[in-house]
């Protein structure tokens, strides 16, 4: 009679642990990952703009913000006391389940960097060589924390409105009617040209020429695929490292 044999698993042969780089790499941010690795900037830009700094002209939060807080100081920085409290119950709760590790900070913010340190070099290569024109957009900042605040700003409460809201909300909207992919590529055109031409209206809104409008619309396009590929976080971090190396130059 044949002898059946089994062979007991190794423990040791269990897939080892992915290292929080891989499970960083692994693929899209979530949307609660996302809001982790963000809230620095939106703390930054809150706290930053108390002191007088510009306010960002999308920011519609702060807005709210301040009319819950009947424009008091004091009920102001206590609402972002509660929010600060949130969002470090949030990050303990996360570390303990496994489901998020403050090391993916580090990895966030060098890819984040190699974006923002690419992404102008990309679009002007692109507006030279199929428009023959380019842009005259850089305006120096002399405060470095003026530089810090409203590049935190925009960062994050821009990719707010345009990426998260209005090219998710309308490839949401559209994909019933034309499907996922048609949808997705009309709602990053819309709020592409829709980012650029929100930097040209307003009191401080920038002068309107041609070129500073196509290479905000193609920024917006480059901050669009970041946001599609990466995620909500990536996408804010890159835009906030730009405006930082932007406006810095004298």
């Amino acid at each position: 009679m044949a002898q059946s044999c089994s062979v007991m698993a190794d423990p040791d042969d269990s897939p080892a642990p992915r290292s929080p780089l891989w499970r960083y790499l692994g693929g899209r941010l979530d949307g609660l990952t996302s809001a982790v690795l963000v809230f620095p900037l939106f703390l930054v830009y809150q706290i930053g703009i108390l002191s007088g700094r510009g306010q960002n002209g999308v920011d519609f939060l702060t807005r709210a913000l301040i009319e819950l807080g009947h424009k008091d100081v004091t009920n102001y920085l206590i609402a972002m006391s509660v929010l600060l409290a949130v969002y470090a119950a949030v990050l303990v709760l996360l570390r303990r389940r496994g489901s998020f590790s403050p090391q993916a900070f580090g990895p966030m913010l060098l890819e984040s960097s190699i974006y923002a340190l690419i992404m102008g070099s990309i679009i002007l290569f692109v507006m030279r060589s199929f428009l023959g024109v380019l842009p005259g957009l850089f305006i120096g900042v002399k405060n470095p924390i003026d530089v810090i605040v409203i590049s935190a700003g925009a960062g994050f409460h821009e990719e707010l409105i345009f990426r998260v809201m209005l090219m998710g909300g309308l490839a949401w909207l559209l994909t019933g009617l034309m499907g996922k992919r048609r949808a997705w590529l009309i709602a990053l055109a819309v709020s592409s040209v829709l980012f650029s031409i929100a930097h040209h209206i307003g009191p401080s809104g920038e002068a309107f020429t041609f070129a500073a409008f196509v290479y905000r619309a193609l920024a917006g396009v480059f901050f669009a695929l970041v946001y599609q590929m990466r995620g909500f976080a990536v996408a804010a971090w890159t835009h906030a490292l730009y405006d930082v190396y932007v406006l810095s130059l004298a």
